[in-house]
């Protein structure tokens, strides 16, 4: 079905008589033709088509119409004015059903007559006569310019290019009808672009109306007329908006929360009416759940892709060109190192940015004014743990994503208690270092940090490796996996040597645990934080052969080698910790030591230089007992010298440090 509003500029202006008041009005046997055909072409098409006359001068009728068969607009009305009598020149504007029975309810003279009943029999009492009607939308007319430019800072992926270019690829048989293909799109903005979509296909002939059908899941749960909808969208498109499901239904499958009788009318209608599914971007499982609980559908998916470091900026400088503003430091260093964003996480950041730009350099007269959602105290992560984590020595980027994801996490929660449009991802991890760099340490830091700022509910660290995930036995490695989700919810779960998980062959054990990981990742991202550690090179590995569990990864967190000055720091701290202290010559030996160590590859870091002062101590115990012990002060007893670190076998210390081959828990 597709309604229409039309403008007839008449060739002929309507005559007009005077009456017995000396008034003008229309004349009778004119109007009084215009109205029999009215209703003659209603009664021939009653149920397919119907034309009304809303609004009316001497020289203009103004018509609401619609079209139900797929008789060409021009060949139907041309149909009408040539029974009633009429001619002129035509415009055009194809409106929503409820915007057509408005226009039927605000007829303005009673010359032309109509009867509504016409109208409704064509079935649209499911959309204007229903306590929760879904929402109708008109597809906006874009340019290609404009259509590239709105996938540029949607973050359309790939497949959406590759889309428009079949779409206007003609077909093979003329005037050919049906769907070849529906589409599952997957986005943060998933109805801007249905709207691209819509019009692409509109103007290439794929579809004879721009008007789309929202079905929103408070439809599902206040019930809909489907039948009734489908019958008045053949021509256009229905879109199931799924853009607000969330995990916290306990992974509910969509197979089984849309009625069976649904699936059945897309069935039946998939030639007629265009079918898209509107999801959000985490909700990879349930688009495959859609396709296999629909198989007699084709389905082409589009996506949103991540933006991470200067692809990430420079969406920001696109948003900040349209308004025509520059952007600056403060804007471009909220984007964190090697995070991926999504557009409407960005679109947040500069709409934030923008408005506090607004009062203070565009109109620097308010500057004065409080900034809005100022990352001040309110925002930046607080509690001992976030305290011990910015005492630790080095780390600089660490620390600094650390703290990024964690107030990230909360202006969220800000934005959501304003009643402002927030976003809600995943905070899983991974964590790229070699032994030693307190990957561990920091794990268990974050998961209290999380806690301390309402994150996370529990605020744990649960380890595990390969032993606790991967079964002995056919079917015990989903319920292995599972069981330690549900052991880390509230909490976070620390897998390290991910990669150990990886088998030579598909379809092992390790690939069930794989495979079970990312659904129970997204069964409880609401609530559970997920960190993948181990060396650099092998968790690249990992992640790039697991595209699904990549698309769930937010922060890839790095821990470079300490530097031979930060290990001298550790090193005193672990003295300090340990109840002694460092004489004035120890750097003399221990800055080499580092120097030469960091040479040799997989030294340590950390460990290392633990293990040096745990073989110092020794070396110092060794050195006092040739001493006079009696006359020995407290100074000589609880100091390390240059000469006790010097008297250590680095080749002791090396074969302290874990071989990168193990499989296991490595404490890092």
């Amino acid at each position: 079905m597709i309604c229409y509003r039309i403008i007839i500029e008449l060739d002929k202006p309507i005559p007009t008589v005077k009456n017995d008041r000396g008034r003008k009005e229309y004349d009778d046997e004119i109007v009084s033709g215009i109205n029999n055909a009215l209703a003659e072409y209603n009664r021939k098409y009653c149920g397919r088509r119907c034309a009304f006359i809303y609004q009316n001068t001497k020289n203009k009728l103004s018509l609401g119409f619609v079209l139900s068969d797929t008789t060409a607009l021009s060949d139907a009305l041309g149909e009408l004015m040539y029974m009633a009598g009429i001619s002129g020149k035509t415009e055009q504007e194809e409106i929503t059903v409820r915007a057509l029975d408005r226009l039927a309810n605000m007829r303005f003279r009673n010359e032309f007559e109509f009867d509504s009943d016409d109208l409704y029999a064509l079935g649209i009492r499911c959309l204007t006569n229903t306590h929760c009607p879904p929402e109708e939308k008109i597809a906006r007319e874009y340019t290609y310019d404009q259509l590239k430019r709105s996938a540029e800072l949607g973050l359309y992926d790939e497949s959406f290019e590759q889309e428009v270019d079949r779409i206007v690829y003609p077909a093979a048989v003329e005037n050919a009808k049906g769907h070849p293909v529906h589409y599952i799109i997957r986005s943060g903005s998933p109805l801007k672009v249905c709207d691209g979509l819509i019009d692409t296909l509109y103007r290439f002939g794929r579809l004879r109306s721009r008007r789309y059908t929202v079905i929103g899941l408070h439809q599902f749960i206040n019930g809909f007329q489907a039948e009734g909808i489908f019958r008045i969208a053949k021509g256009g498109t229905v879109v199931f908006d799924l853009s607000n499901m969330e995990e916290q239904q306990n992974n509910t499958a969509t197979s089984n929360m849309l009625p069976n009788e649904l699936y059945d009318l897309i069935k039946e209608h998939k030639h007629t009416t265009l079918i898209i599914f509107a999801l959000p971007n985490c909700l990879e499982t349930q688009a495959e759940k859609i396709k296999i609980a629909l198989p007699e559908l084709t389905f082409v998916e589009i996506s949103e892709r991540l933006a991470m470091n200067n692809d990430a900026k420079k969406l920001l400088r696109a948003f900040a060109k349209a308004d025509k503003v520059k952007t600056d430091k403060e804007l471009l260093s909220a984007v964190a190192k090697d995070t991926g964003y999504y557009a409407n996480d960005l679109r947040q950041l500069y709409d934030v940015w923008y408005t506090n730009t607004l009062k203070t350099k565009i109109y620097p007269q308010y500057s004065e004014f409080k900034k809005n959602v100022e990352l001040d105290k309110t925002v930046t992560p607080v509690g001992d743990a976030y305290s011990k984590l910015s005492e630790m020595i080095g780390l600089k980027e660490v620390k600094k994503l650390i703290e990024q994801a964690v107030t990230y996490s909360k202006i969220q929660k800000t934005l959501a208690e304003r009643g402002m449009s927030n976003s809600k991802r995943a905070m899983h991890m991974v964590f790229s270092g070699a032994p030693g760099t307190a990957k561990t340490t920091v794990a268990r830091l974050f998961a209290q940090i999380l806690k301390d700022n309402e994150v996370l509910s529990v605020g744990d660290l649960i380890e595990c490796g390969r032993k606790d995930l991967v079964g002995q036995y056919v079917g015990w490695t989903a319920v292995q996996v599972k069981n330690m989700f549900r052991k880390a919810k509230g909490s976070v779960l620390f897998i390290d040597e991910a990669y150990s998980l990886l088998d030579d062959k598909k379809g092992s054990f390790g690939d069930e645990a794989i495979n079970t990981i990312v659904q129970e990742m997204e069964n409880t991202r609401e609530d559970t934080v997920v960190i993948f550690a181990g060396y650099p090179k092998e968790m690249n590995e990992f992640i790039e052969r697991n595209p699904g569990l990549r698309s769930r990864i937010t922060f890839y967190v790095d821990f470079p080698d300490y530097s031979a000055a930060e290990l001298f720091d550790i090193t005193k701290l672990i003295v300090k910790n340990n109840g002694c202290k460092l004489s004035e010559n120890a750097s003399d030996v221990l800055i080499p030591m580092f120097e030469k160590a960091a040479q040799s590859g997989d030294f340590g870091n950390g460990r290392y230089a633990r293990n040096l002062v745990e073989q110092a101590q020794l070396a110092q115990a060794m050195r006092l007992s040739k001493r006079d012990l009696g006359r020995l002060s407290g100074d000589d007893l609880l100091t390390l010298t240059g000469e006790d670190f010097a008297e250590i076998s680095t080749n002791a210390i090396k074969e302290n440090v874990p071989d990168r081959r193990r499989i296991g828990f490595m404490a890092g």
